[in-house]
């Protein structure tokens, strides 16, 4: 592979300047007047996806629209699919990634603009450029890399990209579902890559094999539905704050371990190897 990976990085710049293009697009999920621009975002990736010879679909989203505070509606953006290579003899990898990102103001205490790909000592500073544009756009630049040296391919490449993630990534479970029922997009699938990680430092990524998972639980404690005098009142009656505190302490000891009995029944316990 020495061959290729000169040819990455002889071509460097030319995918910072890809970058750049999709840094500036500012598909931030969280803001409703933003959801063109993730539209826009989505479309963008699709064309590169097709100009390097794949193929795509642009998935509806199941929840169709999204209802905003003031009753007003947007729609939800589709799931972008595309397919690199239908080779039975070759396993097929799934990428996942997503191409929205978190909102960003320059007051927010950014020393650049938060959409302007901006390079200072070496490192690239830009929302979206590690979380997540950069890592999932990196796998149509590895394609184009094999595509331009005339290397075979070793496997199928089969891509999700979405544009909710950073909003709860609303529809993705229905979708993924639906697509894996026989004979759709995601039945014949060996392997699935989320590119959405993190570096140790400039030369190490961190290469994720497992994820944790997460459960949610909320509580919820009422007291008094008005104010009460501390001259009057306190030592009589208890504040619901430290009620809350006192039950959210009962949920784990000082060593992280979660005390909710049954809680890790299901769960695999970690080997010495």
């Amino acid at each position: 592979l020495a061959e290729y990976f000169k040819f990455i990085d002889y071509r460097a710049d030319i995918y910072v300047q890809r970058l750049r293009e999709a840094v500036a697009i500012q598909s931030v999920s969280a803001w409703p007047t933003h959801r063109q621009e993730i539209f826009k975002m989505l479309d963008w990736a699709e064309e590169w996806i097709k100009k390097l010879g794949g193929t795509t679909t642009m998935y509806p989203n199941p929840e169709k629209v999204e209802t905003l505070p003031d009753g007003s509606t947007i729609p939800m953006p589709p799931f972008l699919l595309g397919q690199f290579g239908n080779d039975p003899a070759k396993k097929t990898v799934c990428v996942y990634g997503h191409l929205d990102v978190q909102p960003a103001l320059k007051s927010d205490g950014w020393d650049t603009e938060p959409f302007e790909l901006t390079e200072i000592d070496g490192k690239l500073f830009g929302r979206g450029s590690t979380d997540d544009k950069g890592p999932a756009l990196s796998w149509l630049w590895m394609i184009e890399a094999f595509n331009e040296l005339k290397m075979d391919f070793p496997v199928n490449i089969k891509i999700i990209f979405e544009g909710l993630e950073e909003y709860g990534s609303g529809g993705l479970y229905e979708t993924v579902l639906a697509l894996s029922k026989p004979s759709r997009f995601l039945d014949d699938v060996d392997f699935f890559c989320i590119s959405d990680n993190y570096w140790l430092g400039k030369k190490t990524p961190c290469l994720t094999y497992g994820l944790r998972g997460m459960s949610y639980f909320e509580v919820g404690v009422e007291c008094s539905t008005k104010d009460l005098h501390s001259g009057v009142y306190g030592g009589s009656v208890h504040e619901g704050m430290i009620d809350l505190v006192h039950l959210m302490a009962s949920l784990v000891d000082p060593q992280g371990n979660i005390l909710v009995e049954g809680i890790n029944k299901d769960v695999v316990a970690v080997t010495e190897e």
